[in-house]
């Protein structure tokens, strides 16, 4: 694949994950609620397959741990999840993986942050 098409792989793949982590920027805000009852919280993975329906079980501070740094997402453990050109893993669970973006996808994915203020 040219450098070109790397990029954009790593643009589109960025922009795909940062939909599915606005989504579980909702679900925390509904599980908090429930925090006092369950120890731990459903939230969507966050992968850059559009049509993905994982679920990834954590934390609430596992996820803010996460979620400290613009450029990491949780995903299901599984090479249909993780993407090589666009991303490595910094972390792992038995029921997910945290990833980090690299290079144009880091940057897309800081730009896309909701919690960002330029987002």
């Amino acid at each position: 694949m040219s450098d070109d098409g790397v990029e954009v792989l790593q643009r589109r793949a960025a922009a795909n994950q940062s939909l599915f982590r606005v989504v579980n920027e909702r679900l925390k805000e509904l599980n908090a609620s429930f925090e006092p009852l369950v120890r731990e919280a459903q939230f969507v993975c966050e992968c850059a397959r559009l049509g993905c329906i994982e679920r990834v079980t954590m934390t609430l501070a596992e996820y803010e741990d996460v979620r400290r740094m613009p450029n990491r997402f949780i995903v299901k453990p599984g090479p249909e999840h993780f993407l090589p050109a666009a991303e490595r893993i910094v972390d792992s669970d038995l029921d997910y993986l945290v990833v980090e973006k690299l290079d144009q996808a880091g940057t897309e994915a800081a730009a896309l942050d909701p919690r960002s203020t330029h987002a």
